[in-house]
């Protein structure tokens, strides 16, 4: 299994100023306003992303396409320079679609809408096949919950099913893997792991060009909308079908302060170390090519000193993986 990150927001405070960090530290800035500020170009600079890669000992990056972010603009200077860092230090890559605003809109019942959103996402995969990306990531949209009932659910489903037909279709053409990801619970559709495989057996029953990628701290968060997690959470993953597996997201989730990511190694949320340890067993059991590591931090420290805390994360999860 190959050990990689997405690296959201971790790698943010190096593109700060002297005097943006020092503002950072004071409170001047807020984290929100750093990432409004540096996170285009924290992302653009795929060439450091492999660099840091390599140095906190992973296998892979996954290219992060929430907005915002800068991929569309890169000239072919850049795709070529970044392509070739991978290549070289043996990294490989895979790109996650942008999952708000348009990019949300893959299972809108309207049509103007839905065929805005697959042609952006047709954009972003020629930008991932160019980069030399092994596979993609999407989420499958989301819709207010005034219209995640009855017949509009229904009526999303359909239209979500619509755009997947065209987009694996699509990925599979440029030479790169599908992945269907499920939602948190907040975006009230696609939450469960019954409901993506059951769109996933409509439009791939054999599983050949699209997998489904679990995000179990996704999962985590039916905590807070009124469902339970059963114990231990991790045999969760035992219902999904090894055909339909390759890569899967890993993270954490703390109920009722609602905080994603938090690092790992930390035990903050529902993977204790024993429950990773038996996670981990069952990846192994289920074949899963490559775990995507999405820890977040938000905390001003941790922010200013990420490499350390990447270093630790990772060592804890290999001993843990044996």
């Amino acid at each position: 299994m190959k050990i990689g990150r997405d690296f959201t927001n971790l790698l943010n405070t190096a593109f700060l100023t002297e005097t943006e960090r020092t503002e950072l530290k004071k409170g001047s800035i807020t984290v929100a306003d750093m990432d409004a500020k540096v996170q285009s170009a924290a992302k653009r600079d795929i060439v450091n992303q492999v660099k840091v890669a390599s140095e906190v000992s992973l296998d892979h990056v996954e290219l992060d396409g929430g907005i915002p972010n800068p991929y569309l603009g890169m000239s072919a200077e850049e795709i070529k320079i970044a392509r070739s860092a991978a290549e070289k230090n043996n990294i490989s890559l895979s790109f996650h679609l942008p999952y708000t605003y348009l990019g949300a809109a893959v299972c809108a019942f309207q049509k103007e809408d839905r065929e805005y959103a697959v042609k952006l996402m047709k954009r972003y995969m020629d930008l991932a096949a160019s980069l030399g990306c092994n596979n993609l990531v999407m989420h499958p949209g989301s819709v207010p919950f005034y219209q995640a009932v009855g017949l509009y659910r229904v009526m999303v489903k359909e239209n979500l099913v619509n755009s997947l037909k065209e987009l694996i279709s699509y990925s599979h053409s440029k030479g790169m893997l599908f992945h269907l990801e499920n939602n948190t619970a907040f975006d009230f559709i696609l939450v469960e792991i019954e409901e993506c495989l059951e769109i996933l057996e409509i439009v791939e029953p054999s599983g050949e060009r699209a997998k489904f990628c679990f995000d179990i701290g996704h999962w985590f968060t039916r905590a807070d909308c009124g469902k339970t997690v059963p114990e231990p959470p991790e045999d969760i993953m035992k219902q999904i079908p090894e055909k339909y597996i390759s890569q899967v997201h890993l993270n954490d989730y703390i109920p009722v302060v609602k905080k994603f990511h938090p690092p790992l190694h930390y035990q903050a949320g529902l993977l204790k170390r024993d429950n990773l340890s038996n996670l981990f067993k069952i990846f192994k059991q289920k074949k899963v090519d490559t775990i995507v590591m999405e820890t977040a931090v938000r905390d001003v420290d941790e922010l200013l000193n990420t490499r350390d805390l990447m270093k630790k994360e990772a060592e804890y999860v290999r001993e843990i993986m044996g």
